[in-house]
């Protein structure tokens, strides 16, 4: 300003601009006349506007610590980990039904803190000579093993982080069968019971004993008592063996492919062989297989030529099906007989009609519904056409599969040394019991019926 006054950046200061500088009335014409006034205006209006900012900023600061400390609290209440991001990742009922979503209370969550990829854990267990950082890590995962020995398989090798394995075990989920549907039972051990109705018939009672009565005036109840069972879920183990090219070794996002790609591929095969038509020796007993103590048979009709399947066969099965399951059953049939399913006919005196079978989309145009229930071609069936399993009627959400939710990796440059290959070796462990103890008589006395049903040899 031209009388050589600091410009007033406080209250204070304006007051003294005031009193001082525009103290009589020629003073302030003065300032006005030579813009040492307006100067001073704005001088002080930025002043107090900067100090406002930073009121506002540090209240802003203490704001958000305030926030943060309360959230932590919040996750400390609720058992939730305070040493990370929150996860915010989008919810997949699909996965979450099959047991292959993200679970936060997996031990292999703490294996993501050491490694930052199965890339990189592969690297690190090939090293000859490991490097400081690849001995910590390596340091770090056997801390982490003795800390939780309780829930680590000692079946051997890594424990493969808890994202890889659920992007694995969702992925394998695409064109598999039985565990898309299926009632999955996450295992705390590897062997589990899970309690199941004995629910074999309706005469008198429902849900495995419990009667109820219609009463008069002063009659008493008549004492009932559920009759409980449980499954017996014991983990098996489910192994693969590939050899890997040394090369693909070398570069992490590669391998990272081959791991998200290739396995869940292998898993979704074998799985469901399991779960279809496994024995129940060292495996799961298949829903499908003769061993299932719940499964009906339909018979075939009287002098039925052989390898056929007719409508009178499709209705034989159907009236055997339990009513709330024919919602979620659906019919899973052998490649073989697709030339049966497009020529049955419904017998009309010495004639006939043809069925018609519900359409499908897509370039192939395939059947997707017999009798309103969806139709599954698979090469996973049971038997051929013309054997008993070649055509089947399932509710697979009455199949249970017990899992541990844990994946092993384990890998040796040794077995296929001469060859410049490294062997991996994929473990998890897994059952699969049928859900019904037995098929159910209904109170009407008729038929059994059944959430699996089979169609006999002919």
């Amino acid at each position: 300003m031209s009388t050589g006054t600091a410009t007033p950046a406080t209250p204070a200061e304006w007051e003294e601009y005031v009193n001082t500088v525009l103290g009589t009335p020629e003073a302030a014409n003065a300032a006005i006349a030579d813009g040492s006034f307006a100067e001073a205006v704005k001088g002080y209006g930025d002043a107090l506007r900067n100090e406002s900012n930073k009121t506002m900023k540090d209240l802003a600061g203490q704001l958000k610590a305030e926030v943060s400390a309360s959230v932590l609290e919040m996750f400390k209440n609720n058992g939730a980990a305070v040493d990370g991001r929150p996860d915010v990742r989008p919810v997949n009922e699909k996965a979450l039904k099959a047991g292959t979503a993200y679970n936060k209370y997996s031990p292999a969550v703490q294996v993501e803190k050491i490694w930052d990829s199965a890339g990189q854990m592969v690297q690190d267990i090939l090293a000859r000579k490991p490097n400081a950082e690849q001995r910590n890590r390596l340091d770090a995962y056997d801390e982490f093993k003795n800390a939780y020995s309780g829930n680590v398989p000692s079946t051997g090798g890594y424990l493969v982080p808890e994202e890889v394995r659920s992007e694995i075990m969702t992925r394998a989920l695409e064109g598999a069968v039985v565990r898309p549907q299926a009632t999955v039972v996450p295992m705390p051990t590897s062997k589990f019971r899970w309690p199941v109705n004995d629910m074999t018939t309706e005469n008198g009672e429902v849900y495995g004993g419990i009667i109820m009565s219609w009463l008069d005036e002063g009659e008493t109840f008549t004492a009932t008592e559920g009759t409980f069972a449980s499954i017996g879920l014991n983990a098996h183990k489910l192994g693969g063996l590939a050899s890997v090219p040394n090369e693909l070794i070398r570069h992490i996002s590669a391998l990272e492919a081959w791991l998200r790609v290739n396995m869940p591929n292998a898993i979704k095969h074998f799985e469901d062989l399991a779960f279809l038509k496994g024995n129940g020796v060292g495996r799961p007993l298949g829903g499908l297989h003769a061993n299932n103590p719940a499964m009906i048979v339909a018979t075939a009709e009287t002098n039925q030529p052989a390898d056929t399947i007719t409508w009178p066969n499709i209705l034989a099965m159907f009236s055997r099906l339990l009513p709330e399951s024919y919602e979620r059953a659906e019919w899973d049939i052998t490649p073989d007989a697709i030339s049966e399913i497009f020529t049955m006919a419904l017998p009309v005196g010495t004639g006939g009609s043809a069925i018609m079978v519900g359409e499908g989309s897509g370039p192939s145009r395939l059947p997707s519904t017999i009798l309103g229930i969806p139709v599954r071609f698979t090469r996973k069936a049971p038997a051929v056409l013309g054997d008993q399993g070649d055509i089947s009627l399932v509710d697979w959400s009455n199949y249970v599969v017990g899992d541990t939710t844990a994946m092993q990796l384990d890998v040796s440059e040794h077995s296929s040394f001469t060859s410049d290959k490294t062997d991996f070796r994929i473990l998890l462990e897994v059952d699969g019991q049928p859900g019904m103890l037995a098929a159910l008589t209904p109170e009407n006395g008729g038929p059994t019926l059944s959430a699996y049903i089979q169609l006999a040899t002919r």
